[in-house]
């Protein structure tokens, strides 16, 4: 099945331009062979950097601490920025493109993602209802339904939307990239605040994004603060969530939530999942 998420978590203190200011660290050997979940074997991507003992047991401690806070999330809502940097034709300089969005979640494996540009209209959406996921593709006029199989229902959303955020232990995240704890530069910094990087170990992931950086608040409460992804293309997207606005295990979801409506125009369409 096509992976059709990005993982995302918020911004809110730093701005997005602060943020591209990161630097892409060298490549190391590439790793063996290993078997994947669906049976297949495939060798990882090239580890871009090797930690020593300090700074694997630094970079564990904070994925400890992150996994405890995800495993403790019943409901989420909150809305958000999108911000995208696109490649200009001529490739000399970035073109921006800002827009909103709401983010819902309810454990274990219904999810709600929506992005609408600044005039109100829907960019991208997917929904999933714990049995089927739905890829809303507003272009096209088209949404595609991929049917869970019998034995991913019922578990966190991990493999595919949003791993960092819900439900995901810190064994699958070292398991699926390579993470470590980052210093962000003395005008970035601020107190409570953790950095991570992080890279995709498999093709399927590396689909995706080529680098992750992420920002968690570990002050008075464990929040995330941020997500920049780093596309193959070039491109780059920020999430700016709305901390304010975050909801944690203070709402009750209503079942309607996560009905798969079906807007005029658009026709649904059963994609086979391989």
């Amino acid at each position: 099945m096509t992976r059709i998420f990005s993982f995302l978590l918020a911004m809110l203190v730093f701005s997005s331009e602060a943020l591209a200011q990161n630097q892409v660290p060298g490549a190391v050997p590439e790793a063996p062979i290993v078997p994947q979940q669906d049976g297949s074997a495939e060798r990882p991507m090239p580890a871009p950097f090797v930690l020593n003992a300090q700074e694997q047991a630094a970079t564990d401690s904070v994925l400890a601490r992150w996994e405890q806070f995800s495993m403790g999330i019943h409901t989420f809502e909150t809305t958000f920025n999108r911000i995208l940097y696109r490649r200009s034709i001529d490739n000399a300089q970035f073109q921006k493109t800002q827009e909103t969005g709401e983010l819902r979640y309810e454990a274990p494996d219904h999810g709600m993602f929506l992005v609408s540009t600044l005039e109100g209209q829907p960019s991208e959406k997917w929904l999933c209802d714990g049995k089927s996921i739905f890829e809303y593709k507003f272009a096209q006029k088209q949404i595609d339904q991929y049917t869970l199989p019998p034995e991913m229902r019922g578990k966190g959303i991990t493999s595919g939307p949003l791993p960092f955020l819900f439900g995901a232990s810190a064994e699958e995240l070292k398991r699926r990239y390579y993470i470590r704890q980052i210093q962000p530069e003395a005008n970035l910094a601020r107190p409570g605040q953790v950095w991570l990087e992080a890279y995709p170990k498999n093709s399927e992931d590396a689909s995706e994004f080529q680098r992750a950086v992420m920002i968690i608040s570990f002050a008075d409460e464990v929040r995330p603060l941020a997500i920049k992804l780093f596309k193959a293309n070039q491109d780059q997207h920020v999430y700016i969530f709305d901390l304010k606005d975050m909801k944690v295990n203070k709402t009750q979801l209503l079942p309607s939530t996560w009905l798969p409506t079906v807007p005029e125009k658009l026709k649904m369409k059963v994609v086979p999942v391989e």
